[in-house]
């Protein structure tokens, strides 16, 4: 499905998957990775069949080391090259953030600078206890685009995001799941078969109902003045009129498990 070599795709029943695949680079991304991200997932939110979306990286060493620094001399010589580049990757995680179906970010060993926004964006984080986290841009030199640096705040508050990006350091995996950046830590051998798990008990529940409920939280996470909670009551509203509405119920009634199908 991706045109970049570096990005992979699948779908395995209801889970569509995006790899993140340059092991070589610790997945560090470029520019054409990242501009590879928004179509995969436009093709995701269209197949009725994908319930949830997984972002990982290929490897036992990195879901995403940062940005791929060795390209910028190329990609951002200019104010006008590096307001496109920061154009492309904001609208690659902002792709990731606005997903109408659940997103979860598998991650083994370094979520760095990049890596971060784009765990960040997903709604669930699941990680090996190898995993490192940092944002080392005060390191670099580098900008930070405020926007990761807004859901990071929302993940796990201010204190600690100050602590985070002022230091640069890196953060173990248990102290990732302490203040709350990641939801779960599991050993390595063990990740992926918990976060398909995972995925799968989400696939299982009602799709509009989910999607309602993640339109209200990206309402939320707007301005107040810039929320459309009609358009969020409308979803909330097509679930009471929707044939999986009369499912649950019978399902509820016979004490067995509902087959959801989206309508």
């Amino acid at each position: 499905m991706s045109t970049c070599e570096h990005i992979l795709s699948r779908k395995d029943g209801a889970i569509g998957w995006i790899i993140f695949n340059h092991p070589e680079k610790h997945n560090a991304v470029s520019l054409e990775m990242s501009a590879a991200i928004p179509p995969i997932l436009t093709d995701f939110e269209a197949d009725p069949a994908i319930r949830v979306v997984v972002l990982t990286g290929a490897g036992d060493r990195a879901f995403i080391a940062g940005s791929n620094i060795s390209t910028f001399d190329a990609v951002r010589q200019s104010p006008e090259q590096n307001q496109a580049y920061q154009d492309i990757s904001q609208g690659s995680y902002d792709a990731v953030y606005r997903c109408t179906k659940p997103t979860i970010a598998m991650i083994r060993g370094y979520c760095i600078g990049g890596g971060m926004d784009y765990a960040a964006s997903c709604d669930i984080r699941i990680c090996a206890s190898h995993s490192v986290f940092a944002i080392p841009a005060v390191k670099l030199g580098l900008g930070y685009g405020y926007q990761g640096q807004i859901r990071i705040n929302r993940l796990i508050g201010s204190s600690h995001a100050r602590d985070l990006y002022f230091t640069g350091r890196r953060y173990d995996a248990q102290e990732a799941f302490r203040i709350g950046l990641v939801h779960e830590v599991v050993v390595p051998e063990a990740l992926e078969d918990r976060v398909r798990e995972y995925a799968d008990g989400l696939a299982a529940n009602a799709p509009l109902t989910i999607k309602a409920l993640k339109r209200v939280f990206l309402e939320l996470e707007r301005e107040p003045a810039e929320r459309d909670m009609a358009s969020a009551h409308a979803l909330i509203a097509a679930c009471y009129d929707s044939d999986d509405y009369q499912e649950g119920k019978r399902a509820f009634a016979e004490k067995r498990t509902p087959r959801f199908t989206g309508r």
